[in-house]
Parts: C-alpha cells; structure tokens; sequence
C-alpha cells in the first residue's frame, strides 16, 4: 500500500531544544523581512533572537505582550492581553497604540492579531470579563463574549464576529481567502471566507480538536496559536496539553504531538511559527518557559502572514 504525503509528514519525529533564553512569557514569534527572529517578551515588548540563541530585548510595551506579526511596512505588530493592539519600531523601540476602540468597544484582552499583504489588520479580543483569571472560566465559558475585528488600512475597523469562546489565534490560509480562529475554551477552529474590503463570510467550523478523557480535569483540548505548512496541514499549539495537534488538510485527521516534560517540556505551548530561508525550522512559543522551542521539519510552512495577499485588499 502505498504511503501518502500526510502519513509520510506523520512519521517524523520531533526533538525539541531551547532557544532564545532570557525571554519573560515568549507567546509568538515573527520573522522580519531581513529573516531576524522576533519574540513577544513581557519584560520589555519584543526581544530579537540572534542566530546563536543570544537575544536583545527591544521596547517598552507595558501590559503582556501576546502576539506577534510583522505589519508590510517593518513595523510590529503586538496583541497586548493587558491592553490593545500596538506597534513597535523595532529600530529605535518606540511602541505605538494601532488601535484600542472598535464599534466602541474598548480593546482591552487583545490576543492575536495578523496584518496581511494588504495592509489589512486582523485580530481577537478573548473577552470581555475585565479579569479573566482562572476563576472566571465558568461564568466565561457560559457566557462566551470573545470577538474578531478587523482594522483596515484607511484607519475604519469593525467587529466582524461574536460570542467567541475565548478567541484565541489566527491564521491566513496559504492562498490568502480563508481567515481561520481558534476558541480555545470549546476545542473548536473555524474558518469564514475574506471578503473585498475586510469583510467576513459566515464563520465555519473547520475542525474541533477530538476528546481525550482529560476533560474533567484540564478542560477541553484547547487550541492557541496555529499555522500552515505548504502541505495545507495546520499546526495548533494545544497548551493545556503540552502538546502539538497537525490538523490533515480538510480538517477532519487530527494527530496529536505529545510531549514527555522529562525530556521535551514545550511548557504551555502557544503559537507555532515557520522560519528560516527554507521555511523549515519551527519555532514554538510559550507560556511558562523563559525561552521558546526550536526544531527541523520536512515539509516547508506556509509564508509570513504580511506576504500573503487576500480579497481584502480587491
């Protein structure tokens, strides 16, 4: 019987090693157009990761710096989970609000956000409980109030989606037409269609992540940070699992890459990002280890999102 592309890419097995150490709370990771690696850093705002490892620590953001994603214009984009969305000028640290109102909502748990190639925002709010601890989960997962907005490049934004169980990551499709989310309360990822001038389609469900028999004790598998593979196969940091979940394109074969903490401890696993020339070294974040996890893989990851063109921008 012959071995298909997803089984072959499934055999692999991943050896995960620490890089960029000193970091507080390193969540993302985003490559810049000149390929230097940036980490979020709750310490400062963002740290750069030098070849060796070594990092330099850049900006004052304030609050908990969340997501990372560089804007087409070499700016930074920040998700700020203690505020809104900022910018930092990774040349000379300056770190601007983008954004901290939409539809007159104030932005105050902002947790990822992605610009494309258009210049088109896209971002979470995980919610609107003013201290989402962990005492808050039952009243949030009853009454889930997360959002997805878009800030276009004219300045104009707008809450496209709602009732988000906890809106976590995103991520463009390869051709740049779906925009994919995670509520990382319910397991569940979603997609909806992009439309000309920032708009959505009506969000689906594209996968939700399979039960494991840990639910009583560790909540639902929940979904953070994610990414694409040139394969079409999306990549899911599962944080609550210490673990990776490879969603088959299609999004109905999920495996789940587990991890010993006595060998690998990727340590709350967030979001997965591919980098390197060839796009094959993945890079991890995290929301416990003061550094992020480095490996090789086969199969190549899709672009950064800045050079993804999407209908947005039609």
């Amino acid at each position: 019987m012959a071995v298909t592309h997803w089984e072959a890419m499934m055999s692999e097995t991943l050896t995960f090693e620490p890089f960029g150490s000193g970091v507080t709370r390193p969540e993302d990771i985003a490559e810049a157009p000149d390929g230097s690696i940036w980490v979020s850093d709750k310490a400062g705002a963002a740290a750069r990761v030098a070849s060796d490892g070594s990092i330099t620590q850049i900006g004052k953001a304030g609050g908990e710096p969340n997501s990372l994603n560089f804007l087409p214009d070499g700016r930074l984009l920040i998700a700020n989970f203690e505020g809104a969305l900022q910018v930092l000028d990774t040349a000379d640290g300056a770190v601007e609000t983008l954004i901290d109102v939409v539809d007159g909502q104030a932005v105050t748990h902002a947790n990822y956000a992605l610009a494309d190639a258009n210049g088109f925002v896209w971002a979470t709010e995980s919610t609107r409980f003013p201290h989402p601890g962990p005492d808050k989960i039952p009243e949030m997962l009853a009454d889930p109030d997360g959002w997805l907005f878009v800030r276009r490049p004219d300045g104009s934004s707008e809450i496209l989606a709602d009732g988000l169980s906890f809106a976590n990551g995103l991520a463009l499709s390869p051709d740049g037409r779906h925009l994919y989310v995670a509520e990382t309360f319910t397991g569940r990822l979603s997609r909806a269609a992009i439309l000309p001038g920032g708009g959505l389609g009506e969000l689906e469900t594209y996968c939700i992540l399979p039960e494991d028999g840990l639910e009583a004790e560790l909540m639902a598998a929940g979904p953070d940070g994610m990414a694409f593979d040139e394969s079409g196969a999306l990549w899911v940091g599962v944080y609550n699992r210490n673990a990776l979940a490879v969603i088959a394109p299609g999004g109905k074969d999920v495996q789940m890459y587990a991890f010993d903490p006595a060998e690998t401890d990727l340590g709350w696993p967030t979001n997965p990002v591919f980098t390197g020339p060839d796009r094959r070294d993945l890079l991890v974040g995290s929301i416990v280890n003061p550094h992020i996890a480095k490996t090789r893989v086969e199969v190549p990851g899709a672009p950064q999102p800045y050079r993804i063109a999407t209908p947005a921008g039609s």
